[in-house]
């Protein structure tokens, strides 16, 4: 991705394992190109930040800029409704969903610290004894 765009994009994240990823691979080269929350934990957070660059950054007032919302599958579902806002105003995004079919990091640390026992029956990896 940092090629096709040649750097020039502006990355937005939600939280989870895609952050971790889209931190350590994109290859930010230069400043105010990345919004996160960061370690605030508020998933849900790529999508709106990705349409608040998007209207920053539309080519009337600063230069034109493609945006990604580089988001995990959970992350996004929290603000998903915002795609209205984005096809109502027209806004020009682009959005990479990374499919885990599960809140990845939290099972992550689920089963880190609680030894693979999830909370309930049918979540994460195992079931309670």
């Amino acid at each position: 991705m940092h090629e096709e765009t040649g750097g020039e994009a502006i990355i937005t994240t939600g939280v989870g394992q895609h952050q971790m990823w889209a931190a350590q691979y994109y290859g930010l080269d230069a400043p105010r190109r990345w919004a996160s929350s960061g370690g605030l934990g508020s998933m849900g957070f790529g999508l709106p930040a990705a349409l608040g660059a998007a209207v920053a950054f539309d080519g009337s007032q600063r230069e034109k800029r493609v945006v990604v919302d580089i988001d995990g599958d959970g992350s996004f579902l929290m603000n998903c409704q915002e795609l209205a806002t984005a096809a109502i105003e027209r806004l020009d995004i682009k959005i990479l969903i990374l499919n885990n079919q599960h809140l990845g990091m939290v099972v992550q640390w689920e089963d880190r610290f609680y030894k693979a026992r999830p909370p309930a029956p049918g979540h994460g990896a195992g079931t309670l004894p």
